[in-house]
């Protein structure tokens, strides 16, 4: 529940600042290379996302049917992205299910330094110790997945989205008529390049919107475009 309140706040402070739907990026490296100057791997790994419906009362819902929905769409987005920028990439997959293995507390980790990136780096509280430089790392456990599968580069997608009921729209119907703003459904997120040598963040973008809809393919083509906006080509 903390995190979703989190994500609200969030979600509202950037909307109010910036615009209904935007995205914004770090991008510290363009090309993709590797010592051997081959074609980088990366690696894919398992979406962190969740979809919701929004209360009349501001409540959120997890839909489990919508999330499966919307990681299988935005997983073949992602995958037609990658292909059509040559990039050589796979999906990460596993049989271990111990929460915690190295990929689960890399992914919870990624949600952490992701939040923080929002608030302290793209946000208004920025860190005095990093100035204006962009130095986010996962750190050194990064390289177990570099060992486990060879991979140089690991791609992390982290989103939440939600969507208004009907006992929703029609509050905000009627709060319409009485002067006062209502919201509804919105759509965070964000994505990291991790080098899997050092573990640092080489690539960052974030998706703020209020409109799109991952449940459909078309439009969850569209997020994922926008959320993979200037990804970094294959060397």
């Amino acid at each position: 529940m903390i995190k979703k309140l989190l994500t609200i706040v969030l979600v509202s402070v950037f909307l109010l600042a910036q615009g209904c739907a935007n995205t914004k990026k770090y991008a510290g490296t363009t090309e993709l290379k590797t010592q051997t100057n081959a074609n980088s791997k990366i690696l894919l790994m398992p979406l962190d996302v969740e979809l919701s419906e929004l209360s009349a009362l501001g409540f959120l819902e997890t839909k489990a049917n919508w999330t499966e929905n919307a990681k299988e769409h935005m997983t073949n987005s992602i995958a037609d992205i990658m292909a059509s920028k040559n990039a050589n990439s796979s999906k990460y997959e596993t049989t271990n299910t111990d929460p915690n293995a190295t990929s689960y507390q890399l992914a919870k980790l990624h949600e952490a330094v992701g939040y923080s990136v929002l608030v302290h780096h793209l946000g208004h509280q920025p860190l005095p110790t990093k100035k204006q430089e962009f130095d986010w790392s996962l750190g050194k456990d990064a390289q177990a997945l570099a060992k486990e599968t060879g991979a140089d580069y690991a791609l992390f997608v982290f989103v939440r989205d939600s969507y208004a009921s009907a006992g929703r729209k029609a509050m905000q119907f009627l709060a319409a008529f009485a002067g006062v703003g209502v919201a509804g459904g919105t759509q965070v997120g964000f994505a990291s390049l991790v080098d899997l040598n050092s573990g640092d963040i080489v690539w960052f973008n974030r998706l703020v919107s209020t409109t799109g809809d991952l449940r459909t393919p078309k439009a969850a083509q569209k997020s994922v475009t926008n959320l993979l906006d200037s990804f970094p080509t294959a060397g």
